[in-house]
C-alpha cells in the first residue's frame, strides 16, 4: 500500500485503462465520468473514505469509467496482487464469490446510469447543485455550443423557433432552436420542472413524442412524464434518430 498525493484535474486513469490498483480517499473529491458519444459525462463525485477501482480488480476487466480529482486528494492506493491476495488465501471460494457480486453490481449500475429511475437515483432538487443541458448531437452542438446550457430557474422550455426567425433563442427558462418547418420538433415540445421536490421532464404534446432514458413520453401514450435522475440523463425530443438529441445533467450540491 502506498498514499498518493495529488492536484485537482489530475487524471487517475481513464476508462479502458487496464485495473492495476484500489483507491481509497484519504482527503479530496473525485470526479466519476463516461463517455458517451464523443464527450465526457459526469456520472458521481466520491468523497473521503469511498473506495473505487474495485471492479475492474475483482473482475479482472478494464476500468468501465475514468476517475479524476476535482481537488487536491490524497489516495491510499492498495495494488491488485496486494488486494486479491487478501481474498485467495485463507478463502479459495471468496474471489468467485465477490466477482459474481460485482456483475451483478455493475449490472445494477448500468440500469440506473442509462435505464430509468428508481428509489434514491431520482434528482431530488435539495440535493442538485446545477442542472446543465449539453448537446448529444452534432446537430445540437451547432445550435447550443459544447458547453451547453445551465439552468438558472425551473420550469423551462425546450421547443422550435416560429419559421420566420432563423436563430437559435436561449432565454431564462426557454430554449427555442432553429428547426425550420421541421415536424420532428414541435414549437412546445418538453419542458423540465418540479414534481413533489424532484426534477421531472414532460412532454408538452409534441407531435413524435420524447425519449428521456430510454422511456418514450407521449400525452398519446400511458405517461407524458418521467422522473431524472442524478447524473446524465439522454434525453431525445422527438424519436429514435431525431438530430435534437440531449443530456440533461442534475449535478450533486457542493461537488465542484
Amino acid at each position: 500500500m502506498k498514499t498518493l498525493t495529488l492536484p485537482a484535474g489530475e487524471i487517475i486513469y481513464e476508462e479502458g485503462d487496464a485495473a492495476q490498483a484500489v483507491f481509497l480517499i484519504e482527503e479530496g473529491a473525485v470526479e466519476v465520468s463516461r463517455r458517451t458519444g464523443d464527450r465526457a459525462v459526469r456520472l458521481a463525485v466520491f468523497g473521503k473514505g469511498e473506495v473505487f477501482g474495485e471492479s475492474g480488480v475483482i473482475r479482472n476487466k478494464v476500468h468501465s469509467t475514468t476517475m479524476r480529482t476535482l481537488t487536491d486528494t490524497v489516495l491510499l492506493s492498495v495494488t491488485k496482487a496486494q488486494f486479491l491476495k487478501l481474498f485467495s488465501d485463507n478463502n479459495p471460494l471468496g474471489l468467485p464469490m465477490l466477482r459474481m457480486l460485482s456483475e451483478r453490481l455493475e449490472k445494477a449500475d448500468e440500469r440506473l446510469i442509462y435505464g430509468g429511475t428508481r428509489g434514491d437515483d431520482k434528482a431530488f432538487l435539495e440535493k442538485v447543485g446545477a442542472i446543465r443541458i449539453l448537446p448529444n448531437s452534432e446537430a445540437m452542438s451547432k445550435q447550443i455550443g459544447e458547453d451547453g446550457i445551465s439552468l438558472s430557474m425551473l420550469p423551462f422550455r425546450v421547443g422550435r423557433r416560429g419559421n420566420h426567425n432563423d436563430g437559435t433563442e436561449i432565454s431564462e427558462g426557454l430554449l427555442s432552436l432553429h428547426a425550420r418547418n421541421d415536424i420532428i420538433l414541435s414549437p412546445e415540445h418538453f419542458e423540465l420542472e418540479k414534481r413533489d421536490g424532484y426534477l421531472i421532464i414532460r412532454d408538452l404534446g409534441s407531435h413524435l413524442g420524447t425519449i428521456a432514458n430510454g422511456q418514450h413520453l407521449s400525452r398519446f401514450g400511458h405517461e407524458a412524464t418521467a422522473f431524472l435522475k442524478m447524473g446524465a440523463n439522454e434525453v431525445t425530443a422527438g424519436p429514435k434518430g431525431s438530430p435534437y438529441q440531449f443530456h440533461i445533467v442534475a449535478e450533486p450540491r457542493g461537488e465542484g
